[in-house]
């Protein structure tokens, strides 16, 4: 089989390995305390659960002793997950710490678990094929100042890879999302598992009633494949807002793929409409962040074809104006358990 990858066929553009790093399993307020959630994740039927305290773990779907799903039925205890089937109960670490009988719990009743970072809203859990404790985390962002994130999610045909290469793509901007005059301010940056660059571009745009040619600053920042804050700024509307990507893989062809949008408070909304002005705050962040979301779904929504429907290509002939794909893709190697060619060493946030 022809590969672009060791991750992606050629001929399907169907994932070949899961890659490592860490992927969103959901937002945080869609798990709430004594809640259990079914996942779908890399391939496996896992569930994600909050203990009374606020605990989450992510943990095999189904019950070691005899096989029910903990998501069907399945109660929160205190601190503990109860199978509905048995009554057999584990603690946020895996250990069977009791039966429904009363009897000594059997030492291989033990559920698989996965490290799981919680932090701006976000669960996040690390992937790896040999199942190593992480090697890095993604640090958590300061968010004083700063809504709450909104969010949306879908599930199509694509894989992280694609989704992830697509925003140092600089060539599609124009043709697909219909932006001009790229301008590059901060070049494609590595350094182990994070990737940075900056870059600034016009688009016409309709704003509460008003239509101007755009000038916004887009600073990326990616994690892995598996998350990415592209921080936009408006500076004549002096709007400042937080773009959020999080491609998780469900299985070889199925993909996962959350936004998030946060907006920093805003000083003059006058810039943006007059009439904003009379608005009060609380209503003000709730209608840009709305209007926000609108035109970010609708920015994603118009790759969904072309990565359904393209295939991978190993080697392309790149054209001046097709933005930075060999060093991204030369970054993106790290995170291909099969990958044996060279790449940055992947490092700690903290080093």
């Amino acid at each position: 089989m022809v590969r672009t990858s060791n991750f992606v066929s050629r001929e399907s553009n169907r994932l070949q390995a899961f890659p490592t790093g860490w992927f969103l399993i959901c937002f945080s307020d869609e798990l709430e305390a004594g809640g259990v959630k079914s996942i779908k994740f890399m391939g496996q039927d896992l569930v994600v659960f909050r203990t009374e305290s606020g605990k989450v773990c992510l943990s095999d779907a189904f019950c070691p002793h005899m096989g029910a799903h903990f998501a069907y039925g399945g109660t929160i205890q205190g601190e503990i997950l109860r199978c509905p089937f048995h009554g057999f109960c584990f603690d946020t670490e895996g250990t069977c710490v009791k039966t429904g009988y009363g009897t000594k719990p059997p030492r291989k009743a033990k559920l698989r678990t996965w490290p799981l970072q919680e932090m701006n809203g976000l669960i996040l859990a690390y992937h790896q094929q040999d199942w190593n404790h992480p090697e890095w985390t993604v640090p958590e962002l300061d968010d004083e100042g700063w809504t709450p994130l909104i969010h949306h999610t879908w599930e199509l045909r694509a894989n992280p890879y694609d989704t992830a290469e697509n925003s140092v793509d600089f060539g599609h901007f124009s043709t697909v999302h219909g932006y001009r005059k790229t301008e590059i301010l901060q070049p494609l940056h590595t350094e182990g598992p994070k990737l940075t660059a900056r870059y600034a571009m016009d688009r016409d745009a309709g704003v509460f009633g008003k239509k101007n040619d755009l000038r916004a600053e887009f600073e990326i920042t990616k994690w892995g494949l598996g998350y990415s804050c592209v921080e936009v700024e408006v500076p004549e509307y002096g709007l400042r807002s937080r773009h959020f990507v999080f491609p998780t893989a469900i299985d070889y062809e199925m993909l996962k793929l959350s936004l998030a949008i946060s907006l920093r408070h805003v000083a003059h909304p006058e810039k943006i409409n007059p009439v904003l002005r009379l608005v009060p705050k609380s209503m003000l962040h709730k209608l840009i962040l709305g209007a926000s979301m609108r035109g970010y779904k609708n920015d994603v929504s118009q790759d969904f074809e072309i990565w359904r429907n393209k295939i991978g290509v190993e080697r392309p002939p790149l054209a001046e104006g097709d933005g930075p794909i060999h060093a991204f893709r030369k970054w993106a190697k790290q995170f291909d358990p099969s990958s044996t060619g060279e790449h940055d060493r992947v490092i700690s946030a903290a080093e």
